[in-house]
């Protein structure tokens, strides 16, 4: 059996008490149960810490203790491994004579201790016993008196337990710690204990700043499942290059967990089964949203209804809130283009315009009133224009299409409508489509083999009648000269498809249609069908033409950088080129050509190019833009974050270039020609003259001045708008914030001039006042009056 012991080369060595007073030497003698396991003794007082005692070794039969002259309510403790612990209560009497100690055996217990997943025993390992609290015996935290380690084959002997219910913890390197309990009896009976360890692995990965796409460091917040399985305290490392390891936790176990940082960055939760690596957890800035959702037509507050945020809006899971004033209060994470949308049952969907972070006061942006309009029931029935005849599982979707406009707002409801407010029609024919408005809006009608037909409604209250049209089929393939099959890109009025292996069908309308084939031999003629309600046409042909090609290479592309690159005035001759290299454009003609590019970062380039009776064209394109501009915008110390930047370049021909400075108010212009640019801050009337020679960095010192305040009136007055225009005849700017919960407002970068500040909420009557701004810091309050009622 393999033991931990704990050497000591001290005889004897006398307890250091707390008590400043006069001591006694009490001689102590082992009369029994002494062997080469050292004692460990402490001396107890009820008025002390068990966790405060000193401790000291003795490892001879015979030794002293020191003990205060004061000798009520002091106890004795004596431990030693494979022994039962002694505690003995001190007197005076008692200590008359020498104190006579036995150590007896107690009981035993044994074990084995495997691994969960696959029962191969561990061989190393620590087992340590946790005593019956309600044996009151004082155990030193950092001595391994009571610890055993495991044997080869990961059998273990606990021996020296009192009667009691005591607590067996293994602990084996790589593992997680197990527990269990042991009740030991006075009956002599053989105790074993079986433990089955389950691997400790880790969450490894990096923690990126969404924003700047930068590796950070930070803290985590997490929930495991089972949580019986977490049997210790979860730690989190980084490595100098700001990798985390996280854990440990148990095999297979289920972890969800959230990443803050020091700056207030925050992720969404995360949810792994571990072990888990190379895990990108993106923290993010988050802002509250809150507003009231009501009936529109009656003023009432919505008491329930679900919202959801995102790009992909009908990826986006709901959450339902039920709230008796129809207000709602939902953090969301920074992120482009996300919109917050409201559902609730008979009413209309809302979108909202893309979420502007930079338009958020203390953390928040205040919606207002979220007015949702009734929606009723449309009924009506589908039949065959042909035969007159019912159309059943003919779907029916409101199509807002022709009355909505082209906003992001707009674009987004009509998605939806069309997505979710839909119904077919059954064996007669017949549909009731529930989340039509009252004033109506467009429906369509659309069953296969039909064409597509929609109506607008301007009274629900009339039943709907759609009389659809069979549509045609036209089919056939795409062959080179020689009759083979090729595959090719088919154009068509409204679209285009592919073939890979040149055969083809289209349902259409009844009409005239016409089709062009682009392959990478070249192109066909174009040719025109003519389709009769209900009837198919097969065996069109669309031969490709043998033609010419044009060829080159690109260069001077910067990192990140594509460029498209087409020839002008020839249908589908172009080519996405994604890096520096070789490219080719098929189906080009003979004669003369403009070739014509543009890259993703708005540089364009343009050059003649000549196909020959060879049927082939060289010209190589090279972009001269590879310097950069770089620094700060600035206003006084601080650094004006997500402002719009452009730089004009002076020489003519060049495109302008734009981007927006970050949360320190760092910019970066990238594919730039050398030589002068006006970098303009159009939110800011700002502009500066700067040359740009290879890299270059220069930072952008806007006015230093601030204009901020505080507006109050009868009640909260979150959510007003606050707007500033003017300044001086040739310098005119236009800004605009929203109102934090406690009033406050501000603007920085503020040019001196001459402002108008105007104030609307639509519980408030507007406020309009003239501010000179002709300082570092202007200071203006305003007290709003209620809205007059009509």
């Amino acid at each position: 059996m393999k033991r931990v012991f704990v050497q000591t080369s001290i005889a004897i060595v006398s307890c250091i008490s707390i008590y400043a007073e006069n001591r006694n030497v009490v001689p102590i003698n082992v009369v029994s149960g002494f062997d080469d396991n050292p004692i460990l003794v402490g001396v107890v007082s009820q008025e002390e810490d068990a966790h405060s005692i000193q401790w000291s070794f003795a490892n001879t039969r015979e030794f002293s203790v020191e003990i205060p002259e004061r000798t009520s309510g002091l106890t004795l403790v004596l431990l030693k491994r494979d022994s039962i612990p002694v505690v003995k209560a001190l007197t005076s009497e008692s200590l008359a004579e020498a104190i006579t100690i036995e150590f007896l055996e107690g009981k035993s217990v044994s074990g084995t201790v495997v691994a969960a997943k696959d029962g191969i025993p561990i061989p190393e390992g620590l087992v340590t016993v946790e005593f019956d609290e309600q044996l009151g015996i004082p155990i030193p935290e950092k001595e391994s008196v009571f610890a055993w380690k495991l044997e080869e084959g990961g059998a273990f002997e606990i021996r020296g337990l009192p009667v009691g219910a005591h607590i067996v913890t293994v602990r084996a390197p790589g593992y997680m710690p197990a527990q269990q309990n042991v009740v030991v009896e006075l009956e002599d009976e053989i105790q074993e204990l079986h433990f089955q360890l389950t691997k400790a692995v880790h969450i490894e990965g990096r923690i990126v700043d969404w924003r700047y796409g930068t590796t950070v460091e930070g803290t985590f917040d997490t929930v495991v499942s089972p949580p019986e399985s977490q049997t210790v305290d979860i730690q989190s490392d980084f490595d100098d290059a700001g990798n985390f390891q996280l854990g440990p936790f148990a095999e297979d176990a289920a972890v969800e967990f959230v990443a803050h940082t020091a700056s207030e960055l925050c992720s969404r939760p995360h949810e792994v089964s571990v072990p888990a690596e190379d895990v990108v957890v993106y923290v993010y800035q988050w802002i509250r949203l809150v507003g009231t959702v009501q009936d529109r037509d009656t003023g009432e507050p919505i008491p329930e209804f679900s919202y959801f945020i995102g790009r992909r809006m009908f990826d986006e899971e709901e959450t339902k809130i039920v709230d008796t004033h129809g207000k709602f209060n939902v953090d969301i994470r920074e992120d482009h283009n996300l919109v917050f949308c409201i559902v609730a049952p008979g009413f209309s969907f809302w979108a909202s315009e893309v979420i502007d972070f930079e338009h958020a006061v203390e953390g928040a942006i205040d919606l207002g009133i979220i007015a949702l309009e009734p929606v009723l029931e449309v009924r009506g029935r589908v039949l065959d224009r042909q035969t007159g005849e019912p159309i059943e599982g003919a779907e029916i979707t409101r199509d807002d299409s022709y009355t909505l406009g082209t906003d992001p707002r707009s674009i987004n409801v009509l998605r939806w409508n069309s997505w979710k407010v839909k119904t077919t029609t059954n064996a007669e024919g017949e549909f009731q489509l529930s989340g039509i408005p009252t004033e109506g809006s467009g429906i369509s009608a659309w069953a296969p083999g039909f064409a597509q037909e929609t109506q607008i409604v301007t009274d629900i209250q009339i039943p709907l009648e759609f009389e659809l049209t069979p549509t045609g089929t036209i089919s056939g393939q795409v062959v080179s000269l020689t009759g083979e099959p090729v595959a090719a890109m088919i154009h068509f009025t409204g679209g285009g498809r592919r073939t890979d292996d040149g055969n083809f069908q289209f349902k259409v309308r009844a009409g005239t249609h016409r089709y062009k084939a682009f392959a990478d031999s070249g192109t066909s003629k174009v040719v025109e069908v003519t389709v009769e309600s209900g009837q198919s046409v097969e065996g069109v042909r669309l031969v490709i033409e043998v033609v010419g090609r044009v060829y080159g290479t690109i260069e001077g592309l910067l990192e990140g950088e594509t460029v498209m690159v087409g020839v002008d005035g020839v249908a589908g001759a172009y080519e996405r080129v994604t890096s520096n290299g070789e490219f080719e454009i098929t189906g080009v003609p003979e004669g003369q050509h403009v070739v014509k590019s543009k890259t993703s970062f708005g540089r364009e380039l343009e050059g003649n190019v000549v196909v020959d009776d060879t049927l082939e064209g060289r010209i190589d394109l090279s972009f001269p833009g590879s310097s950069t501009l770089s620094g700060r915008l600035v206003s006084g110390p601080d650094g004006l974050e997500d402002v719009k930047l452009l730089a004009q370049p002076e020489s003519p021909g060049l495109p302008e270039v734009q981007t927006r400075s970050k949360r320190d108010g760092s910019y970066r212009f990238q594919g730039l020609i050398d030589g002068y640019y006006q970098v303009e801050v159009p939110s800011r009337n700002f502009t500066q003259q700067v040359l740009v020679q290879g890299d270059t960095y220069s930072d952008l010192h806007l006015s230093a001045n601030r204009l901020y305040g505080k507006i109050q009136g009868s009640g909260s007055v979150e959510g007003a708008k606050v707007r500033l225009t003017g300044g001086s005849e040739d310098q005119e700017i236009s800004l605009w914030t929203n109102v934090g919960a406690n009033g406050s407002y501000r603007f920085d970068g503020v040019p001196l001039g001459t402002y108008t500040v105007r104030i609307t909420h639509s519980k408030y009557e507007e406020l309009a006042q003239e501010v000179v701004v002709d300082q570092n810091q202007v200071e203006l309050d305003f007290q709003l009056d209620d809205a007059m009622q009509n």
